[in-house]
């Protein structure tokens, strides 16, 4: 699919570009703001790249239907264009280049820390804005980049508020630990944090596990931990090595004590229609829930935008399209507040922004982390995905030991 231009939300939205825009201000032609994105459409993201694309335009959808993008005292249509970069970090770079070369200065991101991390850096170089929705990993921020936004919790928190979710509700509280890690950036990322999240609460954490990024076998990792018995496996991983390590302990006979928890993996849909009753039980972190506190005046509370998106696509969302949308209208709200399409407007009100939404707080620090807003921790029961954490938000029991569910 590469090279293939698929126009957000579908023919619904019919819009027909304005004019032929110098290459410079493509950003904006005739009634229209458009916005370049780079996709997982096809590869190993491929799943989690279309929940960002149906989150990305869900978005479109519901700007327009609220009238659009205010600008400069016009109101104007909202439009992505999206290019697949096949899950390819070398491919997501150069179809932001590519989008620069066409006008489109302003980008919403790829999938993924190591294609945002890609991308980042040549929309530092065009002088281009971002913002992203999933690149989380934190190191991704430590290159003195100026120029992206990113509205998820950072990597250094997935893992960390599982464990901090198991300290404080968790009965009997279980006393060791192990932590099995694709071998990407952000899963190590993820893993090294919840690791010594736990050991300063005083849980024994055995060594780590880490096998291939994308693996389907896993079955070394856990033979080797089998003897060891921990109370609790914790994967850092995506869905693909996330229902890997589900369905071979089944196998193995690998059976924690208190059950298992994972990053990314259990919220997306094809978690627990694959696996079945074998994925109750398990805990995960979550960038979003619909019982998170804020409201916008596009999508109005976390509940309406549940609602609003089962009723556009049949189903209810999940944070992979929940972060996108989110990032959607950071550029929106930043766009609104800049009065420009101007890329160098857009990003000094990207900066400046503070807002609350249906995705909690959007506010970023110097290095363009959204490190005010938390992340929940869910638990699937009967094969439901019910919050559990933080206490404010939860809208069930931790069910423990998770083992079985």
């Amino acid at each position: 699919m590469t090279g293939v231009r698929v126009l957000a939300a579908g023919a619904a939205l019919a819009l027909v570009l304005a004019g032929c825009a110098s290459k410079g201000t493509q950003n904006q032609t005739g009634d229209t703001v458009n916005l370049g994105a780079s996709m997982s459409l096809s590869g190993a993201l491929e799943k989690e790249g279309k929940l960002t694309q149906q989150g990305y335009d869900y978005c479109v959808s519901t700007v327009n239907a609220k009238g659009g993008v205010p600008v400069g005292g016009r109101t104007l249509r909202l439009n992505i264009d999206y290019q697949d970069d096949q899950s390819q970090p070398d491919t997501a770079g150069q179809l932001v280049d590519q989008f620069n070369d066409k006008g489109y200065h302003l980008i919403l991101g790829p999938y993924g820390s190591a294609t945002t991390g890609a991308a980042m850096a040549v929309i530092e170089r065009n002088g281009q804005v971002m913002v992203d929705s999933s690149g989380a990993d934190d190191k991704l921020f430590d290159r003195g980049y100026r120029r992206t936004f990113a509205v998820l919790s950072p990597a250094s928190v997935y893992a960390v508020s599982i464990v901090n979710a198991i300290n404080e509700l968790a009965t009997p509280k279980p006393r060791s630990m192990v932590f099995l890690s694709a071998d990407d950036g952000f899963s190590k990322t993820v893993a090294a944090a919840g690791e010594a999240r736990a050991r300063s609460l005083g849980f024994s954490v055995l060594p780590t596990q880490q096998f291939p990024a994308g693996a389907t076998d896993v079955s070394s990792a856990l033979t080797r931990i089998k003897s060891s018995k921990p109370d609790v496996i914790i994967g850092s991983v995506h869905l693909a090595e996330g229902i890997a390590i589900i369905k071979q302990a089944a196998e193995l006979g690998v059976t924690p004590a208190g059950g298992f928890a994972e990053t990314v993996a259990p919220p997306t849909p094809d978690f627990v229609t694959t696996l079945g009753t074998k994925a109750n039980g398990v805990l995960s972190s979550s960038q979003w829930v619909p019982e998170v506190k804020g409201s916008d005046g596009f999508f109005g509370t976390a509940t309406d935008y549940r609602n609003g998106f089962r009723a556009a696509f049949g189903q209810d969302p999940e944070y992979h399209n929940a972060e996108a949308t989110a990032a959607c209208l950071a550029m929106v709200l930043a766009v609104r507040k800049a009065g420009s399409t101007d890329p160098g407007k857009v990003r000094d009100a990207l900066a400046q922004l503070d807002e609350q939404s249906f995705f909690g707080p959007l506010k970023f620090n110097d290095r363009g982390e959204n490190v005010t807003k938390p992340m929940s921790v869910i638990q699937i029961q009967n094969g439901k995905l019910v919050t559990v954490w933080p206490a404010d938000q939860a809208a069930g029991r931790l069910i423990w030991p998770g083992a079985g569910g």
